[in-house]
């Protein structure tokens, strides 16, 4: 019986958690949101940041903007649309970001996935 369990145990642990609790890989949205925080982040006044992380933050803006754009090209759109899209949703987001905290848009940064993850 022991053994039986051992064998159950070692399965599970080859096979990975169940879908139920595996997460959706974020969307395209998520991407374009962190995109807007990183640059409402870069934007928001602080004396005492050098313009080189200034210039650094919006860089990270720009990747999560790329990867976006990248998937939502993946998920059916073309790529000058996907661009579009991606534009709007971080323009439009970058103005509710800057009328926050710094506090709170970094707590939104914080909650960012990974890019190449």
């Amino acid at each position: 019986m022991l053994k039986v369990a051992a064998v159950a145990v070692a399965i599970a642990a080859i096979a990975g958690p169940p879908q139920a609790l595996a997460r959706p890989a974020p969307g395209w949205t998520v991407y374009a949101d962190c995109a807007a925080a990183y640059l409402a982040n870069a934007r928001l006044a602080d004396p005492d940041r050098p313009a080189l992380m200034t210039a650094q933050v919006s860089d990270v803006a720009d990747d999560y903007a790329a990867a976006a754009a990248k998937l939502r090209v993946r998920r059916g759109g073309s790529a000058a649309a996907s661009r579009r899209a991606v534009e709007a949703r971080i323009a439009q987001k970058t103005r509710l970001f800057a009328g926050q905290s710094r506090e709170a848009v970094e707590h939104i940064i914080d909650a960012c996935p990974q890019l190449g993850a």
